[in-house]
């Protein structure tokens, strides 16, 4: 939309300009040529409309399926790994090759198309040459040969004018896929609540990082079962909490609520008495931080990926990555590829921890950004994550139950409801929902005294 939409609006307004000058240039010497231009008009314009109609539905078929390519040529190059593991280079080799001829397929009607076009306009262009020589050899005593030599020239032109001129339209309308696609986008899909409101909070919000839920309810589009039912619960400010449960328990949509990632059905979220809902989300995101389990990382250095608006210095930096426990080598110079890739899953997660340190905010999200590293590895991130956050409300979606086992509270979830809360170790002994976790993993009570110690 942007180059090549712009692009074919201007040539098609000038050959339409240049044909306009033609033809009037023609009337004005050899009047009687509009009785041969009027029905030449209308097939013209039966051959275009035609042409049109058929390469807009052609060219809107096309975008459809190059989209198809585009996904599917993603897939395999985020899966690569998996891929190559399983041997299943030629299955996906093989998925791609039928998009792509699928694709191609749209792609050459276009080509047949105009093929067609030209052929028609061919005709009628040499019927337009046809009229014009035989109108200058029956004036050739009445216009002078010089005029009737300009008239020739320019009509001869005309005939690739006529099919140049009828491309560009047709261009013009199927570039306008693009923007029809766009203009859907951007107006059907619900969008995000506003980046700032006229809410007046305090600098300092969150000053305690006590969070709330109060009957909250939530499903992630209209039509879909709730994923969570009526979830109240309060979390103290300062405290360590871990939140377990099985695959699907609505551990993970606790953290898309606390950053608006999806807006509450019913309900309420406050935290220190502040009802995020008023808030905007640039505000509200501004207070939080999260280590998610995916850590994302940006190419370029360790620094813009710490801090990317120049906001600490290096002092605070610097600080966050030995808070972090990371490898000591890796300094704020050093290079970070596309995604990361240059570390290890580890490392990765250490730097989205050294992230979370430099923003220094109350309230820390970390949601199972542990779950895909080594035993030794997360044991280091606990220890940094407890020295680093110690104050402040620390919400653990948590993989393994050892890592929460000497946390504040632990909250166990089923079907996006609370099970049970409490002290680690009291709800141990109540040998409730929590008991038959620690049982299955293997953790004893000495692991709670252990943890307390």
């Amino acid at each position: 939309m942007d180059n090549q939409l712009t692009d074919s609006i201007r040539m098609y307004f000038l050959t339409l300009g240049i044909i306009s000058s033609v033809f009037i240039l023609i009337i004005v010497y050899f009047p009687y040529f509009v009785i041969a231009l009027f029905p030449l008009a209308l097939l013209f314009l039966f051959s275009t409309s035609y042409y049109r109609a058929s390469a807009r539905e052609v060219k809107r078929h096309e975008s459809v399926l190059r989209s198809h390519v585009f996904a599917k040529f993603g897939e395999s190059l985020s899966g690569v790994a998996s891929i190559r593991a399983y041997g299943l280079e030629s299955r996906f080799a093989d998925t791609i090759n039928k998009a792509l001829d699928e694709m191609n397929g749209a792609y050459f009607i276009t080509f047949a198309n105009q093929r067609w076009l030209s052929t028609r306009l061919d005709i009628i262009g040499n019927l337009l040459v046809f009229t014009t020589g035989i109108l200058v050899v029956t004036s050739r005593f009445s216009v002078h040969p010089s005029i009737a030599g300009v008239v020739l020239s320019y009509i001869l032109q005309i005939v690739m004018m006529l099919q140049w001129m009828i491309r560009q339209l047709a261009e013009v309308e199927n570039s306008m896929n693009a923007t029809e696609r766009i203009h859907y986008y951007g107006t059907s899909l619900p969008e995000e609540a506003a980046l700032r409101t006229g809410a007046q909070i305090p600098p300092s919000w969150p000053e305690y990082g006590a969070i709330e839920f109060r009957d909250v309810t939530m499903r992630y589009r209209d039509g879909l079962p709730l994923v969570l039912k009526n979830l109240t619960l309060s979390i103290p400010g300062g405290s360590r909490v871990g939140i377990v449960g099985r695959t699907g328990a609505g551990k993970s949509s606790i953290t898309a609520t606390l950053f608006r990632l999806v807006e509450l059905t019913t309900g309420s979220i406050l935290i220190d008495g502040i009802d995020i809902s008023t808030l905007g989300l640039a505000t509200l995101r501004s207070k939080l931080s999260i280590i998610p389990q995916d850590p994302t990382l940006f190419k370029g250095s360790i620094r813009s990926n710490l801090d990317p608006f120049q906001q600490h210095s290096d002092a605070a930096l610097l600080s966050a990555l030995a808070g972090s426990y990371i490898d000591p080598t890796i300094t704020l110079d050093t290079p970070v590829e596309e995604e990361g890739y240059n570390f290890s899953l580890g490392q990765r997660q250490q730097i989205a921890l050294a992230r979370a340190l430099v923003r220094g905010s109350r309230v820390v999200v970390a949601d199972e950004a542990t779950s895909s590293v080594d035993v030794e590895t997360d044991r280091v991130i606990q220890r940094s994550m407890k020295e680093g956050f110690k104050g402040r409300t620390l919400v653990c979606i948590a993989h393994r139950l050892r890592t929460v086992v000497g946390y504040d509270l632990v909250v166990v979830m089923d079907g996006g409801e609370v099970v049970e809360v409490g002290e680690p170790g009291e709800l141990w002994r109540r040998k409730g929902a929590w008991w038959g976790m620690c049982e299955r993993s293997g953790i004893l009570e000495r692991d709670f005294e252990m943890a307390r110690e």
